[in-house]
């Protein structure tokens, strides 16, 4: 089934990663999708922003100056369309901050499955590389940088991550803290029936979802074309199968894909069934 949306978000942001190939990933993502809808491309003017500077400002985000310009536009254009369902194509993960905090808005019970090889959850205190694509999920939960928190954020039983492996010492004290459902590769090949329990019991029949998906999750050996690829990742039929059991249950009013960096080489194709998983229309090419 091919979804309807109301809105298709392209934001090529790369400078939260510190990787100018996640650019390029949001304009290929772009060409294959079917655009269904309004769509539109979030392109500041950066100026002298365009690059991702290292401690030129007070700032502990390296790029901050251009993902804030982002986020702004991003927001602005949320705002004026009031879409109640978004496709996300990025973009480095940063992108997410602004969609999901406007579909938490008209969608109060929202909830949010982080598919991503990392758990996002660093504040820039706490980031080993002051990044802010590790950052976005600490970020819709309410903390971080105070200007780039958003005026709708989400509680963190309302968020659960799956397919993580690379998780930050202090990404784990507030997963423990907070008692957010982390469902690892090697836990969902260990025991397969742990995706049927943790879906049933944390993502109630019909609820909103926000489905985030950083291409990372996949192995590196299945899909290399990534910023940052970790080993021990999922392979296609387990992506599919996650999606699958998450949407029968959930109603799904956004999606994001990010970190796709097509310079690297790799087999487009792979990626063909995840998004028709996802009821994203893709060309006949």
């Amino acid at each position: 089934m091919t979804r309807g949306w109301g809105l298709q978000l392209v934001v090529p942001l790369w400078q939260g990663s510190n990787e100018p190939g996640i650019a390029s990933g949001a304009e290929r993502l772009a060409e294959m999708v079917e655009q269904s809808g309004l769509r539109r491309r979030v392109d500041p003017d950066l100026g002298s922003n365009e690059e991702c500077p290292v401690g030129e400002d007070s700032s502990l985000i390296k790029g901050r100056p251009a993902v804030e310009e982002h986020l702004n536009e991003a927001n602005g254009i949320l705002r004026s369309l009031a879409p109640r369902s978004v496709l996300t194509l990025g973009g480095d993960c940063a992108v997410e901050v602004a969609p999901i905090s406007h579909l938490a808005a008209i969608h109060p019970e929202l909830r949010v499955v982080w598919i991503d090889a990392h758990a996002d959850l660093n504040t820039p205190e706490s980031s080993p590389s002051g990044l802010a694509h590790g950052m976005p999920l600490r970020t819709v939960l309410g903390e971080g940088d105070a200007e780039l928190v958003p005026a709708t954020t989400v509680l963190p039983d309302r968020v659960a991550l799956v397919g993580t492996r690379s998780i930050d010492k202090p990404e784990q004290e507030f997963i423990e803290a907070h008692g957010l459902r982390v469902l690892s590769p090697r836990h969902l090949r260990q025991d397969p029936g742990s995706l049927a329990e943790f879906v049933d019991s944390w993502l109630p029949e019909g609820a909103p979802l926000y489905v985030h998906l950083d291409l990372d999750v996949l192995d590196p050996e299945v899909w290399p074309a990534v910023a940052l690829p970790e080993p021990d990742g999922l392979d296609v039929p387990a992506l599919v199968a996650a999606i699958d059991s998450l949407q029968d249950r959930g109603d799904v009013v956004g999606v994001g894909i990010t970190e796709y960096v097509p310079e690297v080489r790799h087999d487009p194709s792979t990626l063909r069934p995840v998004l028709h998983s996802l009821g994203i229309g893709l060309h006949d090419r």
